[in-house]
């Protein structure tokens, strides 16, 4: 019997770690980490390659006709939007809690010269239309404090319906604001749009935004940092749905409409009670609220009815 022979049957774990070296060289090759692209930039297209295979298309990034428009880098994964999710997520290394109802995937962005910021979207719909969606981006690692100094400039947007500061003391800082905005307005639009266009989905013609943003110090002046942004639909109910341009939506004549004002007071009620759930969230402290307490403070105002679906539940 050979040495090789031998070793094979007296020494199991490294039996096992040969088996494992098949599927973990697949993984690295599916998901190619950022570090090992820039030592292997064919990496790559054999990674879009295997994307495109397996119906992950990878979305075009900055200058190869993306048509989003806004400017960023980023390697960005469509996802299976079949997907259900539900409650909340494992993301950046935290956790992000999830209004109510069923989201689905959009896409994934990697962005950063280290890949060390994660961007999720996320979609609920009801029937064939988008009743929310979700732009949720984090830092996998601590980021320069210089890359974050504007990270609070939405919540002090005079055009906001409200916003609250809940910690300023830089780098710490945690805030959040509600607005009326519009789909063209939204980061990466283009891309978003075509997708949810393949799958048959529409957005609103308007969309009210609530975002929140917390970072917190982690030595050596960096932090750690993560942005949520939320928006709802706010044109899907019977009171609402004749209001689907923007004069309708306008700070100044808001008193004008009352079914208007009165979604954006329940929008702002609720984003004052949510912003605590994501805190926690980001703090991975779950239980610093019970799961009553949550389903209660899920519930937004474009929350869908009991027994109004989706085509992908």
């Amino acid at each position: 019997m050979s040495a090789f022979s031998r070793l094979w049957h007296r020494a199991p774990a490294w039996r096992f770690c040969l088996y494992m070296i098949l599927p973990f060289t697949v993984l690295t090759l599916i998901f190619p980490p950022a570090y090992l692209i820039r030592l292997i930039p064919r990496l790559t297209a054999l990674s879009s390659s295997i994307h495109n295979r397996l119906g992950m298309h990878d979305a075009p990034a900055k200058g190869e006709g993306g048509g989003d428009g806004n400017g960023e880098d980023g390697v960005i994964t469509m996802m299976p939007i079949t997907d259900r999710l539900t409650k909340a997520i494992p993301f950046a290394g935290r956790i992000l809690p999830l209004p109510e109802g069923t989201w689905h995937p959009v896409m994934n962005i990697i962005n950063g010269p280290h890949g060390e910021v994660l961007e999720n979207v996320l979609i609920r719909v009801e029937g064939h239309v988008v009743t929310g969606m979700i732009g949720a981006e984090g830092s996998t690692q601590p980021v320069p404090e210089t890359a974050i100094t504007s990270i609070d400039s939405s919540c002090h947007d005079d055009r906001n319906y409200m916003s609250r500061v809940l910690t300023a003391h830089p780098p710490s800082m945690e805030c959040w604001f509600t607005t009326a905005v519009y789909p063209a307005s939204i980061n990466r639009t283009a891309i978003i749009a075509n997708r949810l266009r393949e799958e048959g989905f529409i957005l609103p013609p308007v969309l009210l935004k609530a975002g929140w943003s917390y970072s917190t110090p982690a030595g050596d002046h960096n932090v750690n940092v993560e942005t949520v942004t939320i928006f709802l639909n706010p044109v899907n109910t019977d009171s609402t749905k004749m209001l689907r341009t923007p004069d309708y939506w306008a700070k100044d004549t808001l008193g004008q409409q009352p079914a208007a004002s009165d979604f954006v007071k329940r929008t702002n009620t609720w984003m004052a009670g949510w912003a605590q759930v994501l805190h926690d969230g980001f703090n991975s402290d779950m239980l610093a609220s019970s799961d009553e307490q949550r389903a209660r403070l899920a519930h937004d105002p474009a929350a869908s009815l009991p027994g109004r679906g989706s085509p992908l539940d």
